[in-house]
């Protein structure tokens, strides 16, 4: 077994200068960027490898196959959101699109609220006695 590398407790000293660094990426206005290969963010990369907080200072780009892939699943919500629209309008609860679509039901009341669906309850309670 390979020896697990134990990260030690940063000293007060580099808390102080992480805390520095990333001021300066938060006033820079680099906050949502995640792939920012600035002077700035850099810096805190590389201090926060020095600290253990990181394994490989350098920021690079993910590859494309997680864009495709995030694609492929919206296209697949929409492909469920045209299919349930359809069953909803005849008249089914979520449980039944549910098994139709082979979706949990959970999935279909998540997709109902995103995407403004109404779905129709069955009705609960006694039945008129006339």
């Amino acid at each position: 077994m390979s020896k697990v590398k134990k990260r030690v407790r940063p000293t007060k000293e580099q808390a102080q200068e992480l805390n520095r660094r990333l001021d300066a990426v938060v006033e820079a206005g680099h906050i949502n960027d995640l792939y920012c290969n600035c002077e700035l963010c850099q810096a805190l990369a590389e201090q926060a490898e020095l600290m253990g907080y990181r394994t490989d200072s350098t920021i690079k780009r993910p590859s494309e196959k997680w864009d495709r892939r995030k694609q492929e699943y919206e296209k697949k919500r929409q492909i469920d959101a045209v299919k349930m629209a359809n069953l909803a309008g005849q008249g089914l609860t979520s449980a039944e699109i549910g098994e139709k679509v082979h979706r949990s039901k959970s999935y279909i009341n998540k997709l109902a609220k995103e995407f403004d669906i109404k779905i129709f309850t069955k009705k609960r309670g006694r039945k008129p006695c006339h």
